[in-house]
């Protein structure tokens, strides 16, 4: 489960080299308050719930602010190391002749990254989306490889999207679709994580197939904070209905709130930055599948 601390894994710290990859909460709410003209007690707080709010409800809903987002997210976003190496274990596990189930990667992340590094591999996956906006709003849609975007009107009884045979993408707060403007979905009002929230029944949502496989497995939350209140919610949901597997955290640090929350949902938890984790983590894999030789 990829949060936005993924997306900014290797950035450069202060005086470092520019950034060119995608933008944190904060950057974005800045470039929104910019944009649109934010009032002052607005636009110094960076709150990006709040400067989307604002926008929505002042210049006339979701579309100007959807515009906007399209063109900060329709752009080739440099991958990064981390978002490769997910992309890449698939097909490692084929060369040994070792995969059962395919990764299930999930993220709350507006950006493509998952998807440029798995297009990179040549790795096929199903891409899972909820709708923020639109006729169909609060609903999600599926996309197969090489296939178009597809309404999941009975979840139970939806069977196209298979966790056993390709990867999937579940993407929870939607994504920047760069074929069709038309079908982006952002939830970054507060009244999207409202609705999200009132509406995150998983059983009503997600087909039967990928909500199985999520119930059923180990959970590596990767650049997470327990702030996400839609997060938290689905996290809940799934620590009630999940099998008790093992699931961890990584993160650079944990303030006392995030330690006594992640502590009661049995989340191990490990302080440390991604690019550490990552060293250790691909080490492990890679000694993981030289045993299997």
């Amino acid at each position: 489960m990829l949060g936005s601390g993924a997306s900014l894994f290797g950035r450069p710290g202060p005086g470092g080299a520019e950034w060119k990859g995608a933008p944190s909460a904060q950057e974005l709410a800045s470039r929104l308050s910019k944009e649109f003209h934010l009032p002052s007690e607005l636009a110094g707080s960076y709150e990006l719930l709040a400067v989307a709010q604002w926008i929505s409800a002042m210049k006339g809903g979701s579309t100007p602010l959807y515009e906007e987002l399209h063109e900060i997210f329709d752009r080739d976003l440099p991958t990064t190391d981390l978002h490769h190496f997910l992309a890449q274990v698939p097909g490692h596990l084929r060369e040994k002749g070792l995969l059962g189930d395919p990764p299930l990667l999930v993220t709350t992340n507006y950006d493509d990254l998952l998807e440029q590094a798995l297009d990179e591999c040549g790795e096929p996956y199903d891409l899972v989306v909820y709708m923020a906006d639109g006729e169909h709003h609060g609903h999600f849609f599926h996309q197969p490889p090489g296939g178009s975007l597809r309404l999941i009107e009975e979840p139970r009884e939806y069977l196209d999207a298979s966790p056993e045979e390709r990867t999937v993408v579940l993407k929870l707060h939607g994504f920047v679709n760069r074929n069709d403007p038309n079908h982006d979905s952002y939830v970054i009002t507060e009244d999207h994580y409202i609705e999200y929230l009132t509406h995150a029944d998983l059983d009503e949502l997600l087909p039967a197939s990928v909500l199985t496989r999520l119930l059923n497995c180990h959970l590596l939350f990767l650049g997470y904070s327990l702030r996400d209140w839609n997060l938290r919610a689905i996290l809940y949901q799934l620590r009630e209905k999940a099998k008790p597997n093992d699931w961890w955290a990584v993160r650079r640090e944990f303030d006392p709130v995030e330690q006594k929350t992640w502590a009661k949902k049995n989340v191990t938890m490990i302080g440390m930055t991604l690019e550490d984790y990552l060293v250790q983590l691909r080490t492990a894999f890679e000694t993981w599948l030289a045993e299997r030789s």
